[in-house]
């Protein structure tokens, strides 16, 4: 074993949905391990996306910021067409762009439902389906998809109940192209988190005042304190707590590297061991 063999010196890496979170972590890792990294969201305009390009650039890495709808063929399509023209190639993808919906799954309308399909399960299509051509042509290429611990089991959040058919849907995609792309050495795998540590969410104002609160403002122990403790705990996640994002870069970039170039139709779970 050598260690250049987690090296992407020289590769030309796209990861969607890179704006904040996860994706951001991703992509700064892939960025770290030596690759050139375009990366895209559907939201631009708070100038997030346009910072992690920044970032990418200060570590001497090329990299673009462009703004793509992945449900949308035609803008999947201008997207590749983007990266191509200024990287020359795309050894790596990565689809990490996800859509939640706070209802359950039996309370779930039919136009939220095309709404979480179209990004969740759609987009991943679509950006496989224009990528994977120029990694059959070049002979090799990863390609790496988020899904989910409710992917693998079903949520115990019933609320998270869409979110997780979908990406179990992911999980079986992962798998049939594995199966497809494998013969142009072409390898398709997943990532399946369990917790992961947060930039920001909906409701993080909410979540500063509490933190900036006075110190006996903050002694009763709250409904969500609960639940997260119970979420964390060794009956949930056997390590006690949730992922870092430099964690989940670390095992993208396994995926993405030689380290795994025989790895292929694997769904990797970097869950702290609750699937166990």
């Amino acid at each position: 074993m050598s260690l250049s063999s987690f090296s992407l010196e020289g590769k030309k890496a796209l990861v969607v949905g890179a704006r904040r979170n996860m994706g951001k972590g991703f992509a700064l890792g892939l960025a770290e391990a030596g690759a050139d990294v375009a990366i895209s969201d559907v939201i631009i305009e708070s100038g997030q996306l346009q910072a992690v390009a920044d970032e990418i650039q200060q570590m001497g890495r090329k990299s673009l910021a462009i703004k793509a709808d992945i449900s949308n063929k035609k803008e999947v399509k201008k997207l590749v067409e983007s990266v191509v023209q200024e990287f020359g190639t795309i050894d790596i993808l990565m689809n990490v762009a996800v859509m939640y919906h706070p209802k359950s799954v039996v309370d779930l309308d039919e136009e939220s439902w095309d709404k979480l399909t179209n990004v969740n399960l759609k987009g991943y299509w679509l950006m496989i389906q224009e990528v994977s051509p120029i990694m059959m042509k070049q002979q090799s290429g990863s390609i790496i998809n988020l899904t989910s611990r409710g992917g693998l089991k079903a949520h115990a959040d019933k609320m998270m109940g869409n979110y997780a058919i979908v990406k179990s849907g992911i999980a079986m995609m992962t798998r049939q192209y594995c199966r497809y792309l494998g013969p142009y050495n072409i390898r398709v795998n997943a990532i399946a988190p369990s917790l992961v540590e947060w930039e920001e969410f909906p409701g993080q104002e909410k979540v500063n005042l509490k933190e900036n609160a006075p110190q006996k403002e903050k002694k009763e122990i709250t409904a969500e304190q609960k639940f997260e403790s119970w979420l964390t705990g060794p009956e949930n996640l056997p390590l006690g707590r949730v992922a870092t994002f430099e964690e989940m870069a670390n095992a993208a970039v396994f995926l993405a590297s030689d380290a795994s170039s025989y790895v292929t139709g694997t769904i990797l779970n970097v869950d702290g061991g609750y699937m166990a």
